[in-house]
């Protein structure tokens, strides 16, 4: 797709009426899409070098850094600094690089309607699980079984949504309602064309709402548009922010751990740094007495570890007075291992920030109890997956859909076994269903 950039004099105008708009916004909305993580190196997809534009074409797609180890934007980062100050009330995104979260942006301040590639989700009961590393699908179907499984012996799936499956119900409504809301709706890297997605900027232009566009590409709502800028998203932002006279902060890598004893046990979980009630895989191991890790302890492989949420041993040998545990991370960052000096005398909750670019940690630890909300359990989502399973394997295979559904379900129960015999062979505890069996 053909890309445009404003003249600098132009873009300076507008961006300065951009500014005026945000000042004046009472319920400020922003929407992104892929051009916003293109300076992090991770490749968009109607851009002249996208997946699509490249497969149009016949070209290969070049390589993209691994979103795990991609360092938000100057916008990613100014968008979690106006949502911090109350600016921002909303972000509905199309990205599934999971950098929104990654920036800081927490889960209650954002629709990611595509799913997040570190998220999966319990076909069963609809726990979700944050994970420090890419939730894959075991086979690259429609099936979106990651090889893992929740608490309730579920399987777990991946949350990003293919073409023609059903978007996050709740996420969805949050979507639509912030965007009739909004007074001013900033879109942000995104070419409009995916629905239903694009349809929440649509929606605030309906509802007298102010729509800006930020996009090299033209887009199906230029029309609609209060102002239309042809720039990158990055120098669209640091200009906003100058003039709001914001700095844009540094990415610093925010991580929370909660330390504490039972009867018999220390242990240590890692939790979202907004919401204790989410907890994350993040750690690989946690050494208790100063003894050191091994690698076998680390694990054949960081995913594997990390799924591992509690880390915990025996009081017995412990100075719980001095006690300095040493926490191991999976390190996408370079995150060196990072000693604690406590006491254990109440559950401690430590915030850890890592500096990448200087490779800093510093922490602070409060014996307090962390601050929760409600998780949401999606509780539709393995009922929507299967449905969409179910009309791939009819559509695809031209199959009658009784035949179909004893076909996927029987594909099911082999993907267990599989999973299962996977995980153990790599030091995982596998499916506690097929051990029982």
């Amino acid at each position: 797709m053909e890309e445009h950039r404003d003249a600098p004099e132009v873009l300076e105008e507008k961006v300065k009426q951009l500014a005026e708009l945000v000042r004046a916004s009472e319920h400020f909305v922003a929407f992104t899409g892929a051009g916003i993580s293109t300076s992090a190196g991770i490749g968009d997809f109607r851009g002249p070098d996208g997946k699509w534009t490249c497969q149009a074409q016949g070209r290969q797609v070049p390589k993209s850094v691994d979103p795990v180890k991609a360092y938000p934007t100057a916008t990613h980062m100014s968008l979690v600094e106006l949502q911090h100050r109350g600016i921002l009330k909303y972000v509905v995104s199309q990205n599934c690089d999971g950098l929104h979260r990654r920036s800081g942006l927490p889960a209650s301040a954002i629709s990611e309607l595509h799913g997040n590639g570190n998220v999966e989700i319990c076909e069963d009961c609809g726990q979700s699980y944050f994970r420090d590393f890419q939730c894959t699908r075991m086979r690259k179907i429609a099936d979106h079984f990651t090889g893992r499984f929740c608490s309730c012996h579920g399987r777990l799936l991946n949350s990003t949504i293919d073409f023609g499956q059903t978007l996050p119900e709740r996420r969805l409504k949050l979507a639509e309602e912030h965007s009739r809301k909004a007074d001013l709706h900033l879109a942000l890297g995104s070419s409009l064309t995916v629905h239903p997605a694009c349809g929440m900027p649509a929606k605030t232009a309906k509802h007298g709402g102010n729509l800006v566009i930020c996009n090299l590409q033209k887009t199906p709502l230029d029309e609609r548009a209060a102002i239309r800028i042809f720039a990158e998203t990055d120098k669209v932002m640091e200009m906003l922010m100058a003039l709001l006279a914001i700095p844009v902060p540094a990415f610093t890598l925010v991580r929370r751990v909660v330390i504490g004893q039972s009867e018999s046990e220390v242990h240590c979980r890692a939790v979202d740094p907004h919401n204790a009630a989410q907890e994350i895989g993040l750690l690989r191991a946690v050494d208790w007495d100063g003894t050191g890790i091994t690698q076998a302890a680390l694990g054949k492989s960081p995913s594997v570890v990390a799924e591992q949420l509690v880390h915990s041993r025996q009081k017995t040998g412990l100075d719980l007075v001095h006690l300095k545990p040493v926490l191991y991370f999976v390190g996408h960052y370079g995150e060196p291992p990072l000693q604690l000096d406590l006491s254990l005398a109440h559950e401690v909750n430590a915030t850890l920030s890592f500096d990448p670019y200087n490779q800093v940690w510093t922490h602070k630890l409060e014996e307090r109890e962390p601050a929760s909300e409600p998780l949401h359990l999606d509780k539709l989502y393995g009922e929507h997956h299967f449905e969409y399973c179910l009309k791939m394997r009819v559509e695809k295979r031209n199959m009658k859909k009784t035949e179909a559904k004893q076909s996927l379900e029987e594909d099911f129960k082999n993907s267990r076994w599989t999973a299962h015999a996977a995980s153990k062979a790599l030091g995982g505890s596998g499916d506690p269903r097929m051990a029982e069996q």
